[in-house]
């Protein structure tokens, strides 16, 4: 039986056609015979819509410290904490 998907930002269900994988850091994505492939670990990927794949790659990119100063995988995690706060709130306040 497979277990249900759902997106790691907002919490919502969704299929696999509606997801999107983030990589937590880009350590196993490589060139390879002429195009990029990724071979990291399943952990290394978190689902999301392409919705808050969007807001989460803004989250990172907008902060200076997220941006420059942690490491890729560090900075996914931070803000990733970051959007599930900002989405639960917008969520409580509609």
């Amino acid at each position: 039986m497979r277990r249900p998907l759902g997106c790691a930002g907002c919490g919502r269900s969704a299929t696999a056609e509606q997801l999107e994988l983030h990589h937590l850091d880009y350590a196993g994505v490589r060139f390879a015979r002429g195009t990029w492939r990724a071979f990291e670990r399943h952990d290394d990927l978190v689902p999301l819509h392409p919705y808050c794949h969007d807001l989460l790659h803004r989250l990172i990119d907008r902060d200076r410290v997220l941006a420059h100063h942690r490491a890729r995988r560090v900075a996914s995690v931070i803000a990733l904490d970051r959007l599930r706060i900002k989405l639960h709130n917008q969520e409580a306040a509609s």
